[in-house]
């Protein structure tokens, strides 16, 4: 005895199905200017010239409080792009040894 869901089973093993085509992989993409370097390293691996409030706190060793406030201050040199806020990498290299003993 055997059930209509098993005849429709075998009858479907049956069937024929069209052979898939042969999924051939795409060329690579070109990388984005941003990525290229004349030397082949990606931007990724290189130093910013320009960090962010969260990359001069991890460089401080500060708190976002104290260095928002040494920002606002003008103590450490800034650069505003709209309403970012950022600071050259040399400018604060420049601050700390001025303000080391």
């Amino acid at each position: 005895m055997s059930s209509p869901q098993a005849a429709r089973r075998s009858h479907a093993d049956q069937v024929e199905r069209p052979e898939r085509p042969v999924s051939v992989a795409p060329p690579p993409l070109p990388q984005p200017v941003a990525q290229r370097k004349d030397d082949g390293e990606p931007a990724s691996a290189r130093v910013p010239m320009l960090l962010t409030v969260r990359d001069v706190e991890a460089e401080l060793q500060l708190g976002r409080t104290r260095t928002y406030e040494l920002l606002r201050s003008g103590s450490i040199p800034v650069i505003r792009v709209g309403r970012a806020v950022r600071v050259p990498r040399d400018a604060l290299r420049r601050w700390v040894d001025e303000h080391t003993a």
